[in-house]
């Protein structure tokens, strides 16, 4: 049972106390209002009664928040609101279906970051063992927001996946040769070949091709900012690029790709014309069934930067795709060059 307080000490706050002091003078009694730590330490409020309050409610409000238990649950929707919104629209997209996954196992019930080991790292990438590329790609957004979380305040302990083996994942190898390419483009309408061709002409990802704009063509040069990464590349509009595009410039007055009703062409628009055009071209060629399904829209970006490679030198193969480094550009260039036989 604890020690009864004093009338004037009765109707206050918690961890608020008053102390009783008669003036020598005057013989008046005069209140001084105190905040009481947990370690026993004593905070001075004054004299004013209302101030005093108005000062006890910030310290117990910051003693509720050094109480909280910080959950992955609380530091996702922060990061949530406050970093995706930051990124790319592409990324965002990724971020949140990632985040979708995260929250399915760490948020049911919601998990304190306090007990967070590598081994629940390790049920995760098992749990989702038939998805590894998603599974990775979740797990790095995880340790992205435990380092944003440690920034914040919210640890100070390293993030549980150090150490933790990820899935394996093969990089993607497919190259699409000339007759495959052909055979698409054969059932593919105006609109569609001309993508295919600026999508390999200028080596950039599907997103940013069907986002052309007439304002990015300007003094002979295409001016791409690359959705995903932000990077910047600027094309001479010559050959078979110009033949394309120039037309296009004299008929719109925005996006150079449109859509049947006139508006903005999206990816997933783009993605079904080609799937269309990839499935009539095997109903006739039924011996090449597996090439043309293993023929995705974004394999020109590839097929580009490994022909540009060969023919003029990886560093020319970098800049066009945009990579700040060569290590990035060869994961894209799926061909060596042809040597001779020893004579």
């Amino acid at each position: 049972m604890g020690r009864h307080r004093e009338h004037y000490n009765q109707n206050l706050p918690t961890h608020v106390y008053c102390r009783n002091r008669k003036r020598k003078r005057t013989g008046k009694d005069v209140f001084y209002y105190f905040y009481r730590l947990s370690n026993g330490k004593e905070i001075a409020l004054g004299k004013d009664y209302n101030e005093a309050l108005i000062r006890c409610a910030r310290l117990n409000l910051d003693r509720e928040k050094e109480n909280e238990i910080i959950t992955f649950t609380l530091v996702a929707k922060r990061y949530t609101e406050e970093v995706v919104p930051t990124k790319a629209l592409h990324t965002q997209k990724s971020n949140l279906s990632s985040l979708n996954l995260l929250h399915k196992f760490f948020s049911d019930p919601p998990a304190p970051l306090s007990e967070i080991e590598p081994e629940h790292i390790r049920q995760f990438l098992d749990w989702k063992r038939s998805a590894p590329t998603m599974a990775n790609k979740a797990i790095s957004l995880f340790n992205t927001i435990w380092n944003k979380a440690r920034e914040w305040g919210y640890t100070k302990d390293l993030s549980p996946v150090y150490g933790v083996k990820k899935h394996k994942q093969k990089n993607r190898t497919n190259y699409v040769e000339n007759f495959v390419l052909e055979k698409v483009m054969e059932f593919a309408d105006q609109n569609l070949k001309d993508l295919m061709e600026v999508a390999y002409l200028t080596g950039q990802r599907p997103v940013d091709v069907v986002q052309i704009h007439k304002n990015h063509i300007y003094d002979g040069v295409l001016h791409f900012t690359q959705q995903k990464t932000n990077a910047k590349v600027r094309m001479v509009m010559s050959g078979r690029l110009a033949e394309i595009l120039t037309p296009r410039l004299e008929t719109t007055t925005n996006w150079l790709f449109h859509n049947k009703r006139g508006g903005k062409l999206s990816p997933n628009l783009l993605g079904y014309w080609f799937r269309n055009a990839r499935k009539k071209a095997i109903n006739k060629y039924p011996e090449l069934e597996n090439e043309l399904l293993n023929f995705q829209f974004r394999d020109l970006r590839a097929k580009a930067g490994t022909d540009t490679a060969l023919n003029k030198g990886i560093e020319t193969a970098r800049q066009q795709l945009g990579h700040t480094s060569l290590q990035m550009t060869r994961v894209y260039v799926r061909r060596d060059k042809v040597v001779s036989p020893t004579e």
